[in-house]
């Protein structure tokens, strides 16, 4: 029998660092209509262990949640983009083997789909055509873009359903930092983006749209460029997006890349003022932009965000050996599907290229690949800089399959609906 494994180092700080919902993953499992996968692949990996005397064939299912990347193209030029050294490559998806993958792996249980990440989707050439596919499919689906594309958002508004969201990175309050931030390619004002949103909301109520906030303070750094500080512009923003009809802003921290293995982590250098000024400056501006909450608008503080302030942040790096989510969310991309989006086109994360679930055949082969990954892919070390939002949930899972006499008591979660993983 495998020996105990370590407590999850953030859950001894679990009042004081109390997950975002939308970052409580392990009650998302927990949903009627998810807790019997979270069983099979327990009792699958247990039995593999020795921690459990039964046998459990391989769960043969598709991941409950994708990132999904339509397209490396952007329109922007963002300084502080996480993902620049992999925009406007050229390469692209076959548009059918596309939806033949989407819809294998819709077949094999895939509940959500964020758009995201790797360059902007409104710019895929069939953009709609992908929303209106995944709907027709029962999934749940959200957006993440810059903004630039919201005639075309307002086209398909009408697919989505209640659940699903729409949110625009515009990290400003002010177009002067929008501008500087984001460099829109073609020109383009703060404004001009907004001003879409009140018709988005009015054909589609039942759509969320966000306000994406990403707080960057002076001498963070990414892609060797010193990018604009724009904690002053946190109020402004917040009384922008009210005023705009957003449903809430989300406040989260800058992150950048390792020089290590190139995954996302935070930047907490201390250059220019020091870091604790910038978290006390930060803490006012959060507190005053709460102010302006109403029924219909929230402030939502990300996870990385109340870590990083009530400095736990670290706790959160401490990862079991291994990732246990990988088998419940990836990322599909052009470049390929990957383990998790903070590996997004980097070789160790890989799982395959990006048809590698196209059909019945390739489903398997992932499945095989993704077995020797949950085996090699040591995330006690790959991941030990990552801030993970996943930090919790692994750790409960590796509680789980080490003992796993606790699945016959776990709890079956109230089912909200939420599947996004």
């Amino acid at each position: 029998m495998s020996s105990a494994p370590k407590s999850n180092p953030a859950s001894n700080n679990a009042s004081e660092n109390e997950l975002a919902p939308i970052h409580d993953f392990s009650r998302k499992l927990q949903q009627e209509g998810l807790v019997g996968r979270v069983k099979e692949y327990v009792l699958w990996q247990a039995a593999r262990r020795g921690t459990w005397d039964g046998t459990a064939p391989r769960p043969q299912q598709a991941p409950v949640s994708i990132n999904l990347d339509l397209t490396t193209a952007c329109n922007f030029a963002c300084d502080h983009c996480v993902d620049k050294d992999i925009l406007n490559t050229g390469i692209k998806f076959e548009h059918e083997r596309l939806l033949d993958s989407l819809h294998q792996m819709a077949e094999n249980g895939l509940k959500s789909v964020i758009i995201i990440g790797g360059g902007e989707p409104t710019t895929y050439f069939k953009f709609e055509e992908v929303i209106y596919f995944l709907k027709e499919r029962n999934l749940q689906v959200a957006v993440v873009s810059n903004g630039s594309g919201n005639r075309r958002i307002l086209k398909c508004a009408d697919a989505f359903t209640e659940g699903d969201w729409v949110r625009l990175s515009l990290d400003a309050g002010s177009d002067e930092v929008f501008q500087a931030m984001h460099k829109p390619k073609k020109k383009m004002t703060l404004d001009d983006i907004c001003e879409w949103v009140p018709q988005i909301k009015e054909k589609n109520p039942a759509l969320s749209m966000g306000f994406s906030f990403i707080i960057v303070w002076k001498g963070a750094e990414i892609n060797q460029t010193n990018i604009i500080e724009n904690i002053d512009e946190i109020e402004m923003g917040t009384a922008r997006a009210r005023d705009y009809k957003f449903d809430y802003i989300s406040l989260k921290p800058f992150l950048t890349r390792s020089p290590v293995n190139n995954a996302e982590i935070m930047d907490i250098n201390n250059k220019g003022i020091t870091f604790d000024e910038a978290l006390v400056r930060i803490r006012k501006l959060v507190d005053r932009a709460k102010l302006l909450e109403t029924d219909g608008f929230k402030v939502w503080e990300s996870t990385n965000l109340r870590v990083l302030e009530n400095g736990t942040f670290r706790n959160y790096t401490q990862q079991p050996k291994t990732c246990h989510m990988q088998f419940f969310r990836q990322v599909l991309s052009p470049l390929g599907v990957y383990n998790c989006p903070v590996y997004r086109n980097q070789r160790h994360g890989r799982l395959g290229d990006r048809d590698a679930y196209e059909n019945a055949v390739m489903f398997r082969q992932t499945q095989n690949t993704l077995e020797s990954m949950l085996d090699n892919f040591n995330a006690a070390d790959e991941c030990k800089e990552v801030t993970c939002l996943y930090n919790d949930v692994n750790w409960w899972l590796e509680d789980l399959i080490n003992n796993p006499e606790k699945i016959v008591a776990l709890e079956v979660a109230e089912d909200t609906g939420d599947y996004y993983l």
